[in-house]
């Protein structure tokens, strides 16, 4: 078991996050004064997380418009609770981080990331306690920074662009919640979780299979935000977790379908049928050879198992192809207009989405063939063997006999 390792992705857009949450802490910070010079007293701590999450809204259009309205809205319902001071500014600054975190998840794309790590819950949860402590602690740094700039003469529109960048910079640093790799990709949590369990052909096919869908995802990454992207993604989805989970089926077979383990069967069973021979008892010689015959069979069954085995990593393999077919393609999409991209991921996610369907219909078909012949071949009732046969007593025969007017027609036939 690897250990847990705490890390931060995609730290160019928390960076960028930051830079525009200072912006629109300044922004607030004068739209605040300018409110208190017509005599309406905005909440600064309100304006400065209301224009943070306006400014860092990501996605389609209609995502953006629907994160702009709630960071406008959610953070002003505690204001209208009638709580205490701290409580009304650490509930509205909760809402606040959870929207961040949401806003990072429009812009990736929430099914169009391909081995990627995705917030969850528990990142929305640490978001909205980061962005509610370090608000509070924001709002009183900058309540102090206020007073100093007063008493040194400072102009009041530096005065306030300065305290709500202050605000800005510790509502910006709050959203690293939604950066920090608490959760992975499902398919690849899912084959990591199933790669200890395989040996041989399948552990190193399905490692490969893993390793493609990485590499799948960051080309995905570097493409433009489109629904034919994200139906790509969800068919390389699709593709992974299928041929990790037929590998997963034959997860400890692979030891009981050694050659040592058959040849070991076979050796047993030589040796209970010189046993057999040599036996002088009777009942002792038909148990030994009721046991070789089990052998037989079970050794029988192996190699069945092994050609299924053979078919199993053939339809592996296929798709493993597959995605790697699915890699090349990718990378061939990195230059080129974008209308020509959108088109072409289309048609590529059709292509593979065909082919993994008729593989997996064919195999099915296959697999169900092939558990028909070996269940007629063990339903079959054995033939009864001769000696019980031979052992059936025979009843006698009643004699025929002849009614009297047959015996009075036999003898005028020999008189005449």
């Amino acid at each position: 078991m690897s250990a847990t390792v705490l890390q931060l992705h995609h730290r160019e857009s928390f960076e960028r996050n930051v830079t525009l949450a200072l912006a629109a802490g300044a922004g607030a910070g004068l739209l605040h004064l300018a409110t208190l010079k017509i005599g309406l007293s905005l909440p600064l701590a309100y304006l400065v997380m209301a224009g943070t999450v306006l400014a860092v809204a990501r996605g389609d259009r209609w995502d953006r418009i629907l994160l702009s309205v709630l960071g406008v809205v959610l953070p002003a319902i505690p204001y209208a609770l009638g709580m205490a001071p701290a409580w009304t500014a650490g509930l509205s600054a909760a809402a606040a981080g959870a929207l961040l975190v949401r806003a990072h998840l429009n812009e990736r794309g929430e099914e169009g990331q391909v081995g990627e790590r995705r917030p969850t819950l528990v990142n929305y949860l640490l978001g909205a306690s980061l962005c509610a402590g370090l608000s509070l602690g924001g709002v009183e740094v900058a309540r102090i920074l206020s007073a100093r700039l007063a008493e040194l003469a400072t102009p009041m529109l530096l005065g306030a662009g300065l305290a709500g960048s202050v605000v800005g910079l510790f509502v910006g640093l709050s959203s690293v919640a939604a950066h920090l790799a608490l959760a992975s990709d499902p398919v690849e949590a899912r084959c990591e979780e199933l790669l200890p369990q395989l040996s041989g052909d399948f552990h190193t096919l399905a490692e490969r299979a893993l390793t493609i869908y990485r590499q799948c995802g960051q080309s995905l990454a570097q493409l433009p935000r489109e629904p034919a992207r994200e139906e790509l993604a969800r068919t390389l989805s699709k593709m992974t977790k299928d041929a990790v989970e037929l590998a997963s089926e034959w997860a400890g077979v692979e030891s009981q379908l050694e050659e040592r383990a058959q040849t070991e069967l076979q050796t047993e069973r030589e040796e209970l049928l010189r046993a057999a021979k040599a036996s002088t008892d009777v009942v002792a010689r038909k148990q030994l050879e009721s046991a070789a015959a089990s052998l037989g069979e079970e050794i029988e069954r192996l190699g069945e198992l092994k050609q299924r085995r053979e078919r199993i990593l053939a339809r592996l393999r296929a798709q493993v192809a597959q995605l790697d077919r699915a890699r090349v393609a990718l990378l061939s999409l990195r230059s080129g207009h974008a209308q020509m991209k959108a088109a072409e991921l289309t048609a590529l996610t059709r292509r593979f989405r065909a082919l993994s369907s008729s593989q997996l219909e064919e195999g099915q078909a296959m697999d169900a063939v092939a558990a028909q012949a070996t269940l007629a071949q063990t339903e079959a009732p054995p033939p009864p063997p001769p000696e019980a046969i031979a052992a059936e007593p025979i009843e006698p025969v009643s004699p025929v006999t002849e009614s009297p007017e047959h015996q009075a027609q036999r003898v005028s036939e020999r008189a005449g």
